[in-house]
């Protein structure tokens, strides 16, 4: 009777929050936008892995003959990264401009567009990088370069600044914040004049293909001017650019409260918790696992195709590594303890699916969604795997998440590719699995009991 009152009480207030969420046009919009780049992410995210592969491995076994003999590969590789990661923040503008056009029923072009050119205006044209000096520089020097423009020094330092392009570190992932505020302010702007039928008429003779572009200039150029003068009077009165603010006071310190165990642990739950009642918890949470722990991955990737140190501890794809498979403990538990004959049915129905990361055979058959008896489970199991993960990695026993590996990954490799191929994470993988299964354990026999008594 209790746990039927816990139920009620669950579908009544939590159920209505999470299809809120989860049918909100914005945040459908941004969520559709990050899948939306899914294709050139991904065959970056290749690209970064295959070097890890020929050039990072090798290293490790002292076999660089192997990255001399496939050094052109590498070089390719390379150029696939700055064709992908590199710019992935105009990647991702642009779709997000047309995934808000399409929820507004407006031209998706035209919104991709406008996006892209307003997330362009709003981080400057220019890009400037300092260097420390080995030694101190004479004050004829110091003077000398100071009268050269795009140069300055105080004699220790040096500051080289150039014109007239789109700074690399503004368009990649440190630019994802900016482009998702300038993406949707830029882009409902579009989207309300176009609804509002502030366009340009045309005689119904002309062709579609010339009248559309012309329906889109009124929208376009009042937004981009509003982009604009946003831009120009916040460099004014700050002294700063737009983007370099988002990135100090927003974006950073975000991104370093996701790394915290409670954050991390609380998005593992919740996913859980929105699977639970039958809802995809991965697209309800999908706006705070790609908006936040994505970008975290994003950078991950940079740094380490740079061979620089990793910024984060914990990304998007570290869920799909060490979390995500917590049904396999299920299946394990039944296959190993369990005399209940429904239960033994759809874990061999569900087993090579879940061997793919594909749970939702025994979610919804089993069932898991909506079951009193696994809800502890349900939640626990996923809980203590990224407890565990969490820590390990926190600990340095096992390397963070660097590359962007395909969700269809089974278990264990999943790890092991995801790390750049650091064997202790398939140990990982493999103490998560049995953790999920003896949590599972108790509940399963519990169910046996449960059919005997019926």
């Amino acid at each position: 009777m209790n746990s039927q009152k816990f139920m009620n009480f669950m579908q009544k207030n939590i159920l209505p929050v999470a299809v809120k969420i989860g049918e909100q046009r914005h945040l459908v919009a941004l969520r559709d936008a990050f899948i939306g780049t899914m294709p050139v992410v991904m065959t970056g995210s290749i690209a970064v892995l295959l070097n890890a592969f020929l050039v990072d491995v090798p290293d490790q076994f002292g076999l660089t003959w192997i990255t001399e003999k496939f050094q052109w590969f590498v070089d390719i590789n390379n150029l696939i990264f700055q064709g992908s990661l590199a710019i992935v923040s105009l990647l991702f503008v642009f779709s997000l401009g047309s995934n808000i056009a399409k929820s507004y029923n407006t031209e998706r072009l035209s919104g991709g567009l406008i996006a892209l050119a307003a997330f362009a205006i709003s981080i400057g044209k220019s890009m400037t990088q300092s260097f420390t000096l080995d030694s101190k520089l004479s004050t004829d020097v110091t003077n000398a370069i100071n009268k050269v423009a795009g140069l300055n020094t105080d004699g220790n330092n040096l500051l080289v600044t150039i014109n007239g392009l789109l700074p690399g570190n503004q368009i990649s992932s440190r630019g994802y914040f900016t482009a998702i505020i300038i993406g949707f302010f830029a882009s409902i702007i579009f989207c309300k004049l176009m609804n509002k039928n502030w366009t340009i008429k045309l005689p119904d003779t002309v062709p579609p293909a010339i009248a559309t572009p012309f329906l889109a200039i009124i929208p376009g150029f009042i937004a981009l001017y509003s982009v604009g003068i946003l831009t120009y009077i916040f460099n004014k009165v700050t002294g700063e650019l737009l983007i370099d603010w988002v990135y100090k006071v927003l974006q950073t310190p975000l991104l370093g409260l996701s790394q915290s165990y409670l954050a991390v642990l609380l998005v593992a739950v919740l996913t859980q918790l929105f699977w639970f009642f039958g809802i995809h918890g991965g697209n309800v949470m999908a706006p705070i696992m790609e908006g936040v722990f994505g970008v975290a991955l994003i950078a991950n990737m940079e740094a380490f195709q740079a061979h620089q140190p990793l910024p984060y501890l914990w990304t998007s794809v570290s869920f799909g590594s060490f979390v995500w498979y917590a049904t396999l403990g299920l299946l394990i538990a039944i296959f190993w303890q369990s005399k209940n004959s429904h239960y033994r049915e759809v874990a061999k129905l569900g087993i090579l699916p879940v061997m793919f990361n594909i749970g939702e055979p025994v979610i919804y058959g089993l069932p898991t969604v909506l079951n009193p008896l696994l809800f502890i489970p349900f939640l626990l199991a996923p809980a203590v795997m990224t407890t565990v993960s969490y820590f390990a990695t926190s600990l340095g026993l096992v390397a963070p998440v660097t590359q962007n590996v395909t969700w269809v990954m089974p278990p264990v490799l999943y790890g092991f590719f995801a790390t750049g191929f650091d064997w202790k994470a398939i140990i990982l993988s493999l103490v998560d699995i049995f953790l999920a299964t003896i949590i599972y354990l108790p509940f399963v026999k519990l169910a046996d009991r449960e059919e005997f008594e019926k």
